[in-house]
Order: structure tokens, then C-alpha cells, then sequence
């Protein structure tokens, strides 16, 4: 059987990385899929650009990743686009504008940030007013009637999870390297949690027929992680990482 490891959105966190890599190497893992989301965020995006471009593995484009090249010639008000931009080289520029969205790989997985259609939308999960949900065996059995490989990799929800299918495909979201939780805005107001602050990534080992699937927790100094994150002015960034968790004043706010 080969063993590959499922990582994704690493959002700079250069410590988090570099903890996973490590893992990734005492297990003598060779193959890396990086589903995206590589570099925006709080903390380091250029040194985090440059382990990724320097280490052999395979990457596609998130939906951070997009909206970095989208503003590289106006002025956006997003936090922390600024400063990620004015930080990342040119060769990590030219690096991300090589990055396609979707893929498929060794035949065996297809490769998405978000869904096959949409790298800002969630493939598992389904936001209601009532909080996050994950879809139906039915609803998830349509969505990817049109993909030929039996694996199905996505990332963006941040929230590590395994979902058979009863057609015999499998989608998996190996949670996120460098960002354990975050606030979603958009129609509806909501949190995604992974309720730890680990660095989280997933290892898959197939023939081609059987599928094993590993998710793992990797420990770091995450404190230290936050405390960058603080310095660089994101409070909640800094909340996020050091607990996995949204702190209540954002998911009640006044």
C-alpha cells in the first residue's frame, strides 16, 4: 500500500508547518497533497511560501490564495491582506499564479480546496441559521456523482472529517495545519471549530482497492504561535490558535 499525507490550509503558520513536515518525515511519508490556503493570515506567509515551494509535494490553489492575487493591485480591506502581500516575494508570486484549482492525482484522489465547482464554498458542510451542519449521504452522493476517483480531498471548513459515501467514495477534510478555528461571515454568521489547537493533517494508505485513513494531531508551540499573531494585531487570530475555539464574545456578540 502507498501512504500519502492530506494537508491543508496552513495560512502561515510557519511553526505549525514545520511540526506536521517533521511528522510527516519520522513516518517516512514521501508523498504530500497540499489542498491550499497557504500563506494568508496573522503570521509568517513568505517563510511559510518558501518551506512549502522548497519541500516536494503537490499543491493547489485555495481560496486565500485567489483573493491574494485578485488584490495584488488595489488596496483591500481585509485584515491582514496588506501585510501578507507587501511580505510575500515575487517568486511566491509567480508560484501561487502556478497553482490550479482542482486536480486529479496518481488516479486515485481528486483534489479541491473548497468543492470541485468553488474554492469558497464547503463540500461537507452546510451553514444554516441554526448552526453548521454536515450534509446527507444523498446530498453528498449528488454533489460528487461527477467525480471518477473514489477519494475526494477538500479542505476550507478547518474541521478535520471522514464521510463513506454509500456509492463507495470517500471524502476527506484532513482539517487544517495552521488555523484550528475561525469565524464565518457570509449569509449566516457561524463558527468552525476543531476544538483543539493541534496542527492537524491526514494520512491515507491505499492499493488502489482498501483505503486506511489516519487523521492526526500533531503538538506545537501554538502559544508561541499566538503570541505572533497578537503582535501582528489579530486578537482573535491569537484566541484561535491557542485554543481551537471561538471565544464567546464572537459567538455572542453584543
Amino acid at each position: 500500500m502507498k501512504a500519502y499525507a492530506i494537508i491543508s490550509d496552513v495560512h502561515g503558520n510557519c511553526l505549525a508547518l514545520q511540526a506536521v513536515l517533521a511528522d510527516i518525515k519520522a513516518k517516512k511519508i514521501n508523498t504530500i497533497i497540499n489542498l491550499g490556503d497557504h500563506v494568508f493570515g496573522a503570521l509568517e506567509p513568505e517563510e511559510c511560501a518558501q518551506i512549502i515551494r522548497n519541500t516536494p509535494m503537490f499543491c493547489i490553489s485555495g481560496n486565500t490564495d485567489r483573493e491574494i492575487l485578485e488584490n495584488l493591485d488595489k488596496t483591500s480591506e481585509k485584515e491582514n491582506m496588506e501585510r501578507v502581500k507587501s511580505a510575500l516575494s515575487k517568486d511566491s508570486i509567480t508560484w501561487l499564479k502556478s497553482l490550479p484549482p482542482t486536480a486529479v492525482f496518481d488516479d486515485t484522489f481528486f483534489v479541491c480546496h473548497g468543492t470541485p465547482e468553488s474554492d469558497n464554498e464547503y463540500l461537507l458542510e452546510k451553514v444554516t441559521p441554526n448552526g453548521v451542519f454536515v450534509y446527507n449521504d444523498e446530498d453528498l452522493v449528488d454533489k460528487t456523482a461527477h467525480i471518477q476517483q473514489k477519494i475526494i480531498l477538500c479542505g476550507h471548513s478547518h474541521v478535520n472529517r471522514v464521510v463513506y459515501l454509500s456509492n463507495g467514495k470517500i471524502i476527506l477534510n484532513p482539517g487544517s495545519v495552521g488555523l484550528p478555528a475561525y469565524l464565518g461571515v457570509g449569509e449566516h454568521r457561524f463558527a468552525m471549530e476543531s476544538m483543539t489547537p493541534h496542527a492537524k493533517y491526514a494520512i491515507v494508505c491505499t492499493d488502489g482497492v482498501t483505503v486506511n485513513i489516519e487523521q492526526v494531531n500533531v503538538s506545537y508551540n501554538w502559544t508561541r504561535a499566538s503570541n505572533v499573531a497578537k503582535a501582528n494585531g489579530s486578537k482573535n487570530w491569537a484566541y484561535f490558535l491557542l485554543n481551537g475555539r471561538m471565544p464567546k464574545d464572537l459567538r455572542n456578540p453584543s
